[in-house]
């Protein structure tokens, strides 16, 4: 199992804990337990404010990873956001006044040009998650699964409300407490037995034994607890040829290849980074059950070893709740001992700090200087027959968007078309092809719009067009 998902599921843990014990306490109105509770949960209702927020894990002393998190949620659309393993922004997703563009969606030509996506929506996108919580609208907020939720935290408390701490400065409560493994409640030791237990149940795929170039021999094992299940599959396989290699790089693979001859098409393998065809179905070899040692373990890290023990050392908590009831900062601390199924033991720490600011004021802001005044419903309308359509453009040196390069084709479908029609004389750095009243329609980047009739295409070649990057106009009379 990837190291990531332990760490997920150590997080899930201490956050667990840390709610239980850090946010819980008495359960009478204007107690810590109250104040603080009705502030989270109003701070996860869907309301205007600006999140961030960062967690660093730290195992036997070495920082194992970070993650941030900026999130801003205006009245009208919100901001998201996403950052890389270097805490760097690596890119956003911004919803607002029906307008949609997400950096990660994007698409990298050859050449190195950068094409972005954006959709012109009847409604803003849905509301991102962050921090593992989706923000819930108000009607959940007073819905009975939320009450039912409330109560069974209440149940869960006991005797907690005694490690809580609640004081206050300049209108600022603060409201702290600490947790030790003793104190944990026997509910949240029963779901950290469990998670323990099904930690042993991974499954690793495809590990190699042998590769001659044609014939791929590998094994899939499955982890039960201390056992392993081995079984030992090959594959006959061949190279891709250059001309497969173009339809995979320009999207048409699918066309030209599966849609053609689908019941001889295996899928694909892909071996030492390389993908290769697969030339019928796999060939079972054998299978057998063994013990599971530290050989099969050799190349992974401690936690990435199934767990047969998770003990809480600490967790320690504060938050702070203005004199309107908001949270405004969330910091925690704690650790974990972690023993493997051979006994090997590391302590996990994590410390985790969340802020928020700007309630009631935030606006986030359009990314791409104009985009939000250029594509509008009418735009889209006047330009490609539809008020509500996803395009794709490149930006000027001033980070605007070039409204010359505006299209609802795939960039990939793009180069693809153009070499069709530089075959048929008609020359052009970008065209896009569409149908309509039974015209094929081609429009370029520097002339006037070109109408030929349908025929102009091959049959062949209207196939390799994906019938998801055309567009559609049908008469109502």
């Amino acid at each position: 199992m990837k190291k990531n998902v332990t760490v997920r599921v150590l997080c899930l843990i201490v956050a667990a804990v840390v709610l239980c014990s850090a946010v819980t306490v008495a359960a009478f109105m204007g107690s810590p337990y109250e104040i603080l509770k009705k502030a989270a949960l109003d701070a996860v209702t869907d309301h205007n404010a600006t999140v961030q927020g960062q967690v660093t894990m730290t195992v036997d002393g070495t920082v194992l990873g970070e993650s941030k998190l900026h999130y801003i949620q205006g009245d009208n659309g919100y901001m998201a956001y996403t950052y890389d393993e270097h805490s760097d922004i690596a890119g956003y997703n911004y919803s607002a006044n029906g307008l949609n563009i997400n950096s990660m969606s994007g698409f990298m030509t050859e050449d190195g040009t950068k094409w972005y996506c954006a959709d012109v929506l009847h409604q803003n996108a849905p509301k991102m998650r962050f921090g593992g919580i989706s923000m819930i609208s108000v009607d959940d907020r007073n819905s009975p699964r939320m009450r039912f939720m409330e109560l069974f935290v209440d149940a869960m408390v006991g005797d907690l409300k005694n490690n809580i701490t609640m004081s206050s400065e300049d209108g600022i409560r603060l409201i702290s407490g600490t947790l030790t493994e003793s104190q944990v409640p026997e509910l949240v030791k029963a779901g950290i037995d469990m998670i323990a237990e099904q930690s042993g149940a991974y499954h690793f795929e495809d590990r190699e034994i042998s590769f001659d170039g044609k014939e791929h021999v590998y094994e899939d094992i499955r982890f039960e607890r201390n056992k392993k299940t081995v079984t030992t599959w090959k594959q006959s396989v061949r190279s891709l040829t250059s001309e497969e290699e173009e339809w995979l790089a320009d999207g048409t693979f699918h066309d030209k290849v599966y849609e053609k001859d689908r019941d001889n098409f295996y899928g694909f393998s892909f071996i030492d980074g390389l993908t290769y065809v697969n030339e019928g179905t796999r060939i079972f070899v054998n299978e057998y059950t063994a013990p599971v040692t530290r050989d099969d373990f050799k190349d992974s890290d401690l936690l990435s070893i199934p767990m047969k023990n998770l003990a809480i050392n600490y967790v320690h908590g504060e938050a702070k709740v203005d004199a309107d009831g908001n949270l405004l900062s969330v910091d925690i601390n704690g650790a974990v001992t972690f023993t493997n199924i051979f006994g090997d033991t590391s302590e996990v720490e994590i410390k985790g700090a969340l802020t928020i600011s700007d309630i009631g004021t935030s606006n986030p802001l359009c990314p791409i200087p104009g985009a939000q005044q250029l594509l509008t419903p009418e735009y889209m309308k006047d330009h490609f027959g539809y008020e509500y359509v996803g395009v794709y453009f490149t930006l000027n040196e001033d980070g605007s968007i070039n409204e010359d390069s505006i299209t609802t084709t795939h960039p990939g479908e793009i180069y693809r078309q153009t070499e069709i029609m530089v075959e048929k004389g008609i020359l052009s750095p970008r065209i896009e092809i569409r149908l309509e009243n039974g015209l094929t329609t081609t429009t370029t980047t520097y002339a006037e719009e070109v109408v030929m009739p349908q025929d102009t295409l091959t049959e062949e070649e209207e196939q390799s067009i994906d019938p998801f990057e055309v567009e559609f106009k049908i008469d109502e009379d």
